[in-house]
Parts: C-alpha cells; sequence; structure tokens
C-alpha cells in the first residue's frame, strides 16, 4: 500500500483549502481459513468507509464540521491481499480503524498495540460485533482511543473529526458527547449510552474502490447485495440480534442502486465472471424470507421487491440465506428462480427436535425435511448450515445427520457449538485454554481456536481433543462448501498469475 502525507485539497466554500487526512480500515486475517472471506467481501468496512466520504459531501453542503480536512480512505482485508506491515502500511497514516470477527481478534488487538509502539499520534477506532460487545476487553488488550458499538456509519465522521482534532489528553470530554462508544478515563473503561438505532441504508452504496489490491487481475469472486440488517429470529447462538438490534430492510430503490453498482463492477472486471455465459454471482443478504407465519408483511413486502428486481438481475448467478420455510412459499420460489437465484444457504442446524427447542429455533425437522426436499424440486442448489455440540447430540445422531443432511442439500457448513459475545452462551458455557483445560479467571480466551472446528467450552460428553476428532468425522462424510471456495480462491490465485479475470465455466458448473 502507498501513503501520502497530508495534503490541502480544494474546498467548496469560497475557495477553501481542505487537508486530506488519510485512513486506513482493516480486516485482519482470519485464524479460520474461511475461504469465502478471501472470495466474497464483507461489507461492514466498504459501508464505514463510504460513510466517512459521506460525512465529507454533507458537510460540504452546510452541515457544521470540527475539521477543516476530506479523508482519502484504503480498506485492507488481510485475507486477500496478506498482512499489514504496520511499520511500512501505516507510515503517514492519521486513523486506523479495526473490526474483527472472533477468530480475527488477536491479530485484531496486534495491530493496535504495533500501531501505537510505532506511531504514538495516530489515533486507533476499533469495533464490530466483538470488540462492541467486550470494549472493556478490547481497552485491556488493544491500544484503542475509542471503541464504537453496534452500528458505526453514523458515527463514523463526526467521531474522526473529534480523534483528529483534539490531543488525546482531552478526548474524554470530547467522547462524552457521542453515543454507543467506549474509551479511558483515568483509567477506567467509560461506556456511553447507545445512540439511536440507524436506517440500514444510512449509506447507500458500499466503497469497493478504497480496497487495496482489488484489480482485474485480482477481482472478488462475488459481489455482495445486502437489503436487510437483522433478524426476526432470537436463536440462542446468534449475535445478529444484539448487533442489529431490529429486522430493518434497505429501500426498494436503495437495492435497484446496489443492484446497479455490481453491474458496473462486473463491467470493470472487479467481480469475476462466468468464462462461458458471462454471469457473475451475487451473495444476497440477509435473509429473504422471512418465516410468513411470524412476519407475513416481510415476505409480503420480499415478495414485491422481487418483482421488481426482473430485468436488473439477468446478467448475475445469486445466492441467498434463507429458512427451510421457503420451501411451503411457491409464488416466492418462482420469483426468486425468476431473478437467477440459484444457492440457497439454509439454516437448518440439526435434525433433532430437542436440540432446536434448546437453542430457540422455532421449526420442526420433518417438515425442514419436506421443505428441503421441495427447495431442491424447484431447482435451487441447497446448502445446509448444521451445529454438531448441541444439548442433545451423541456421536451417533450426529452422524446420522451427516448421512441424512446430503440427501436433502447439495454442500454443506459445519460448525460445533461456539459461545459468542452477546449470546447466552457466552456466560452460561464456562471457556476452555488453549490446552482445553479450564480457563483460569482474568485470562483472555483463546480465540484463535473460536473458528467453530472444536468446542471451546466445557462439555461431559466431550474434550477439545475429542471434538476436533468429531468435527473431522462428521465432515469427512459431508460435501462441506467450503471445499467449493477451495477451489475458487485457488482460481482467484491462477488467474491473479496468468493475469486473466474470469472463472473458469468447470468451476462455476460444480455449483
Amino acid at each position: 500500500m502507498t501513503t501520502r502525507r497530508a495534503a490541502p485539497a480544494k474546498g467548496t466554500r469560497k475557495g477553501t483549502i481542505r487537508m486530506i487526512k488519510h485512513v486506513v480500515f482493516v480486516q485482519p486475517k482470519s485464524a479460520g481459513g474461511n475461504f469465502e472471506y478471501v472470495a466474497i467481501p464483507r461489507q461492514g468496512m466498504l459501508f464505514l468507509s463510504a460513510a466517512l466520504k459521506q460525512h465529507v459531501e454533507r458537510a460540504k453542503e452546510g452541515a457544521t464540521r470540527i475539521a477543516n480536512w476530506v479523508y482519502d480512505t484504503r480498506i485492507w482485508f488481510e485475507d486477500k491481499v496478506g498482512r499489514l506491515d504496520v511499520e511500512k502500511d501505516l507510515k503517514g497514516v492519521d486513523l486506523l480503524c479495526i473490526t474483527g470477527l472472533i477468530n480475527e481478534i488477536p491479530r485484531a488487538y496486534e495491530l493496535a498495540r504495533k500501531a501505537r509502539e510505532l506511531f504514538p499520534d495516530i489515533r486507533i477506532m476499533g469495533g464490530g460485533p466483538h470488540m462492541g460487545m467486550l470494549p472493556d476487553e478490547a481497552m485491556k488488550h488493544g491500544d484503542f482511543d475509542a471503541i464504537v458499538k453496534h452500528e458505526g456509519e453514523d458515527v463514523i465522521g463526526p467521531l474522526a473529526d473529534v480523534l483528529l482534532s483534539f490531543p488525546r489528553r482531552e478526548l474524554p470530554g470530547e467522547l462524552k458527547k457521542f453515543g454507543g462508544v467506549a474509551f479511558v478515563e483515568d483509567g477506567q473503561v467509560v461506556t456511553t449510552p447507545n445512540r439511536r438505532t440507524i436506517k440500514s441504508d444510512y449509506v447507500e452504496l458500499p466503497d469497493y474502490h478504497s480496497v487495496v489490491g482489488l484489480t482485474p487481475q485480482t477481482p472478488w469472486a462475488a459481489g455482495v447485495l445486502e437489503t436487510v440488517r437483522g433478524c426476526t429470529e432470537n436463536c440462542s447462538y446468534c449475535e445478529v440480534i444484539q448487533q442489529f438490534l431490529g429486522y430493518r430492510m434497505v429501500g426498494r430503490e436503495v437495492e435497484w442502486k446496489r443492484l446497479e453498482q455490481l453491474q458496473r463492477l462486473a463491467s470493470d472486471g472487479l467481480i469475476m465472471s462466468s468464462a462461458q455465459d458471462g454471469r457473475f454471482a451475487v451473495f444476497v443478504t440477509d435473509d429473504l424470507h422471512p418465516p410468513p407465519s411470524r412476519a407475513v408483511k416481510f415476505r409480503n413486502e420480499r415478495m414485491e421487491r422481487v418483482k421488481g428486481w426482473k430485468g436488473r438481475t439477468d446478467d448475475m448467478f445469486m445466492i441467498c440465506q434463507t429458512r427451510a420455510e421457503l420451501g411451503q412459499d411457491p409464488e416466492m420460489c418462482e420469483g426468486l428462480r425468476s431473478l437467477g437465484m440459484e444457492m440457497l444457504y439454509v439454516g437448518v442446524e440439526s435434525n433433532n427436535a430437542e436440540n432446536l427447542a434448546a437453542v430457540r429455533k422455532r421449526q420442526e425437522p420433518g417438515q425442514v425435511d419436506s421443505d428441503l426436499r421441495s427447495l431442491q424440486q424447484w431447482g435451487f442448489t441447497n446448502v445446509a448450515m448444521t451445529i454438531i455440540g448441541l444439548p442433545h447430540d451423541t456421536d451417533e445422531k450426529i452422524m446420522e445427520m451427516a448421512d441424512w443432511v446430503k440427501t436433502v442439500s447439495k454442500y454443506q457448513t459445519a460448525n460445533l457449538l461456539t459461545p459468542l459475545p452477546a449470546t447466552i452462551n457466552w456466560d452460561l458455557l464456562p471457556p476452555l485454554d488453549d490446552d482445553g483445560s479450564l480457563l483460569p479467571p482474568g485470562k483472555i480466551r483463546p480465540y484463535e481456536k473460536y473458528t467453530g472446528q472444536r468446542l471451546v467450552h466445557y462439555d461431559k460428553r466431550w474434550t477439545m481433543q475429542e471434538s476436533e476428532d468429531l468435527y473431522i468425522r462428521y465432515t469427512d462424510r459431508l460435501r462441506p462448501v467450503d471445499r467449493l471456495y477451495q477451489r475458487i480462491f485457488q482460481r482467484i490465485r491462477n488467474r491473479a498469475e496468468q493475469g486473466e479475470g474470469a472463472i473458469p465455466q468447470k468451476v462455476l458448473a460444480t455449483v
């Protein structure tokens, strides 16, 4: 990455000069492989970068500002372009913003500490589903000026202005004016009351063009279309409910704009296309089909939007996450198929009724079986998402689920039950140390092991090592979708070396 020193930029009011401040957003390298993250961009940093630029544009239109500058942003996905070299890549950078999923957190804390050590004057901001829920831990093990809770598009601009306008000793007094942030004052972590929930399309278009290393030679394997935030459900293992607080659909016109943006990116070669038919893959997030018995208005609204997508997705191979109940809705199935919806990630979790009740997953195994077979008949490629190590699991029942789930899905995902911040399991399940013993009080958890491939909490049925063996035996019976991503990722690397930019049809054909 090339960095630059602050330079003047022309403003819009009476010829004023605005200084450029350089901002780097970092998504740390995953400890769990997570090949889909290499091939498909997570959206958080893209929206935050766009929000920072949107903040400046709104200021030009007359909003008050503290600082007289604009922001030059870079977004660094370590899983895509390699580890950031703090000494080299942060030279001349004014603000570092770091997020991370749970197994990326050790690297996130390492980046914050190293950046502060080498560049004492840099400002460092953290956030995301882990740090936002555990700000005390983040402040203790990282070296952050501020941690943002929940979504950050509404606050990142004003917060960046403050962080870069005041000396560090004066920041606590200024940060108290913000809702939903954490900071250190007099050696104690202070967390302010939450801000009001923002519109899900507070920022309309993610900032793909600030991604480091995104070129026609090293494109994304797929685009991402965010259509909703939150969830209508309350499953005990999931942190989405606490992170996004409610279920909010983006505006219809915003969906159209995002579809058009993806078309432009594909046309510019920044999203791979099929060498045979020219289509490119798009992941649609998140649940497109809330269960109609509990969310009729959302289902009906989505059906109307499906009709409005006609003609806007002709060049797309579409993938989405949904509930199995979609199989009970012929109208929605027909509408999605007509748009080019090909692959469905379906939250199966377990085929054991007692397990589903224990984790508050409101579905019945027999109906799920019927729904998945119906979706297959509609021509969808099912990816069944499963969790093992649930309260009523045994080795035998887990292997029986492996045999069953292959009959109702072409691919599968597999995770051992893993406690996440903001879920009931976080405090309920005793955490294990790196060696599988109980974690001593006050010691940070070994987050590198929180990949879903082993138990990281005490369970009388399996030790940590036994659970690793269980995971291998279970996935060996499956067709894990990760293996598909591995092949695509390898193709991306090969195409980059050859200077080409299309996914070979024989890879897409495996879908």
